[in-house]
């Protein structure tokens, strides 16, 4: 059976995946990672797929339509996110209208609100709830006719009957998640024309995102990945495997910069994190790699983590404020951050710092301390950003109790740009100062001369970093000086422009970017 699996047209270098679904101020563009492991699911069960990622491909609506027409797919899967349903719905509606196949939609806003979707568009089919992968493959088995007879045996989709809309039984998470095919072979095979236009602002470009482990043990109360997709208990690969696609990667992709391990919390179990960077040592596999953690790593393990080829983590520190984590449930104890930021700079570990603003209990006081903290921490890149409250996060359930949602207009997560607008406010701070300190806290961050300095001399000295700083700045620079944008009103498909994959693979060039540890 053909099988489209779509990352649906949008702003260009729109991405979709991220835990705050937008375009990013960085240029950075998000591998479509959940929507491939479904992929890769469905393939290996005998179908033909072909793997569409729009943003990536700078494909609009009308060059995506004539792709999929070329295919002409008997089944469709898009994906989603809050800031773009109202989009990716109208996208599903054209796939229907113009090939008639049924369609289905996957991600974290289908999982929280499968019947709304359903309501909200009549074109749509079915609607999977949580993680896609066993859900997307017996559903394609139920649709060709060699798996279970009806859609209501199929658990974790929505599905309409008629007029009627059904939820069905949530699927069990996946236990054993080595039986997941490897996200990197569904890359090489289907995304490989446009694997250098992945770009991560942090990150050694291009790079590779995997995942060693799925679910978060922690229960931070913005987070919706966990929430929708992956659950709370850290379902972990068996290192080996892991270790075998590291290896994998190194030898398929051309000029790999890095692996990016996109569990949401990859240092959640330490004991587990040494036994996997012991394995990369044994091996003698020289790899570059960076991955998400939490500012509660020891210096021992860091250190473990630098002789395996560690060479940055992402972390959120959110707040400065002890009451703040403590009501988003962040669970960071008073020093942690600064021990941990000692930690890494002995160990030569780079630091990509989160700081969240809006988060409940903070004020405009908080909001300053938290900008101080940041450069006293002064990681080597920082995000600060405005609270997002997506459907499916108890965040977004607090918002709504308190009367702290401005609006349910989807299309208002995002300016008229795809960047980042908050709809939440707070006592003493609307939605617009909130976003408005951000464009500030960059400022203040990125403009310190010694700060400046610091990355001018990384980028001269240090060739692997050059790109990476050179382009992360270029386009931060634009943004600094920005009048944020006026919110969107639900348009379609608002493309600003954004480096062509010609550009980056010219520029990559020019810079000299190399693969050597």
């Amino acid at each position: 059976m053909k099988v489209l699996f779509l990352n649906p047209p949008y702003f260009a270098m729109f991405s979709r995946e991220s835990r705050s679904p937008s375009v990013t101020k960085s240029s950075t563009l998000y591998w479509p990672m959940f929507m491939c492991y479904a992929a890769g699911c469905v393939e290996e069960d005998g179908n033909e797929i072909l793997v569409l990622d729009s943003p990536a491909m700078d494909l609009d609506l009308e060059a995506t339509l004539a792709k999929i027409k070329a295919f002409q797919p008997e089944f469709a899967v898009l994906n989603t996110s809050t800031p773009s349903i109202n989009n990716d719905m109208r996208v599903g509606k054209a796939i229907k209208e113009a090939i008639g196949c049924p369609v289905a939609m996957m991600g974290t806003h289908a999982t929280a609100e499968p019947i709304e979707i359903l309501e909200r568009e009549s074109t749509i089919d079915y609607v999977i709830v949580g993680e896609a992968d066993y859900t997307a493959r017996e559903l394609v088995r139920h649709v060709r006719g060699d798996g279970p007879d009806h859609p209501s045996k199929v658990l974790g989709i929505a599905y309409r009957a008629g007029e009627a809309l059904t939820k069905n039984t949530d699927r069990p998470k996946i236990e054993d998640i080595n039986t997941l095919p490897w996200v990197s072979k569904v890359y090489r095979k289907h995304l490989f024309s446009c694997y250098k236009r992945y770009f991560y602002g942090a990150n050694i470009n291009p790079l590779i995102v995997i995942l060693s482990g799925r679910g978060c043990p922690f229960r931070c109360t913005y987070c919706v990945i966990p929430q929708t997709l992956t659950g709370h208990t850290y379902r972990k690969r068996d290192v080996a495997d892991v270790v075998d696609e590291m290896a994998y990667i190194k030898a398929s992709f051309p000029d790999l910069g890095e692996i990016f391990f996109e569990d949401d919390t990859f240092t959640a179990h330490p004991s587990r994190t040494v036994e996997l960077c012991e394995e990369v040592i044994r091996r003698g596999l020289k790899v570059t790699w960076s991955a998400n953690a939490r500012a509660d790593v020891k210096a021992d393990v860091l250190a473990v983590m630098k002789r395996a080829g560690c060479r940055e983590l992402c972390v959120g520190f959110e707040s400065c404020s002890t009451d703040v984590l403590k009501n988003v449930k962040k669970g960071l104890a008073d020093g942690m951050a600064q021990r941990f930021m000692e930690g890494a700079n002995k160990a030569g570990i780079l630091i990509h710092g989160c700081f969240m603003v809006g988060n409940l209990g903070d004020t405009p006081e908080t909001l300053e301390a938290t900008l101080q903290f940041a450069k006293m921490l002064n990681p080597n890149t920082a995000q600060f950003y405005p609270i997002m409250a997506y459907p499916g996060t108890t965040a977004y359930d607090e918002a709504k109790e308190r009367g702290e949602l401005a609006s349910d207009d989807y299309d208002l997560w995002l300016d008229k740009d795809g960047q980042h607008n908050t709809t939440v406010i707070r006592k003493g701070l609307t939605s617009q100062q909130l976003v408005n300190f951000c464009d500030k806290a960059r400022r203040e961050f990125y403009l310190r001369p010694k700060y400046i300095w610091t990355q001018a001399i990384m980028a001269l000295t240090n060739g692997r970093e050059r790109y990476r700083v050179i382009r992360g700045a270029s386009t931060l620079f634009k943004h600094l000086f920005r009048k944020h944008g006026a919110l969107q009103e639900s348009s379609g498909y608002s493309r600003p422009k954004e480096p062509s994959a010609k550009d980056i693979a010219l520029e990559a060039a020019k810079h000299s970017v190399t693969a050597d540890v």
